[in-house]
């Protein structure tokens, strides 16, 4: 059935097609002996010209010569990557990691604490996060969220919940001084740009190295890129100034994913050690919405 159905799809029929073999044996009618002696000759003459024709074939096959293999050059290099494909490869990478999971490792040398711990961060761009971190044994030490509400922060062995109208306030209660931007910092997190970077980005091309750059009269963001990946980004708002490193650097291609992330200020410095990542193309609803919990004490941050 399958192959009518692609014979019709292609507007021909089997029965229209008639193969060129020679017919069946069966078919063959014998000789009668008077002719047999006309049948050797024919047969002869037959032998000749096919011996003939083998060896004019052979003769002409031997005298091709066999094309080269396609070699490169000592030395030869691949052509680099335009800075216009690697802004395009950026907004392709940028487009896959709108809206992702991943598994890390935090260690912050901050102002204020330093403290280690596992978490798990979940980014719906740009309204929504959660990050999530563990004790020892696996249970939650603080969870962030952040939804078109505000910002909340829970911290469940002292029974307190945190609020306050800018999410910078809990994250530098939650990270020991670190004033970052949670935007920002979940555009590190996938080495990503927001769709408004992207349409003011500026390129820079100095004998392999990358910048592009985004700037404003309020903010300076920069990233260099070598070979295609991306090594480090300088960034000067009015609420941070610092440098992000990526060891190894992180390919533009848009499935790569960063494995260390480090981040700086002149107050403090942050380490991620990402363990698994991995977009996320839907989430439950109820995951950047924290639970009812009886008997939380509320506490609103100025």
């Amino acid at each position: 059935m399958a192959g009518r159905r692609f014979v019709s799809w292609c507007n021909v029929t089997w029965e229209r097609y008639t193969p060129f073999f020679p017919p069946p044996i069966d078919r063959l009618t014998l000789t009668p002996a008077w002719s047999l002696s006309k049948m050797h000759s024919s047969i002869s003459r037959l032998s000749a010209i096919f011996l003939f024709l083998v060896l004019v074939l052979a003769l002409s096959t031997g005298c091709v010569e066999a094309p080269l293999p396609e070699t490169k050059a000592p030395g030869a290099v691949s052509q680099p990557i335009s800075p216009a494909d690697q802004i395009a490869q950026m907004k392709q990478r940028s487009d896959f990691w709108k809206n992702f999971q991943c598994k890390v490792r935090v260690d912050v040398n901050g102002k204020t604490a330093k403290f280690s711990s596992p978490a798990l961060i979940l980014v719906k761009s740009p309204d929504f996060v959660r990050f999530e971190t563990f004790t020892p044994i696996g249970m939650t030490a603080t969870l962030f969220v952040l939804n078109p509400t505000g910002p909340s922060l829970l911290i469940p062995s002292q029974n307190k919940l945190y609020t306050a109208k800018s999410p910078q306030i809990l994250v530098r209660r939650f990270l020991g001084g670190v004033n970052l931007p949670v935007e920002v910092f979940s555009r590190l997190l996938s080495a990503t740009m927001s769709p408004e970077q992207l349409k003011n980005i500026q390129s820079v091309d100095k004998g392999g190295l990358l910048r592009l750059i985004s700037k404003s009269p309020t903010q300076y963001i920069e990233w260099q890129l070598h070979s295609g990946a991306l090594e480090r980004i300088f960034i000067g708002t009015p609420q941070f100034e610092g440098q992000v490193s990526y060891d190894p650097p992180v390919q533009l291609a848009k499935e790569s994913t960063p494995q260390t992330i480090d981040i700086s200020s002149k107050d403090w410095q942050m380490q991620i050690r990402v363990q698994q990542m991995q977009p996320a193309p839907t989430f439950q609803p109820g995951v950047f919405h924290l639970p009812a919990l009886p008997g939380v004490q509320k506490i609103e941050l100025e």
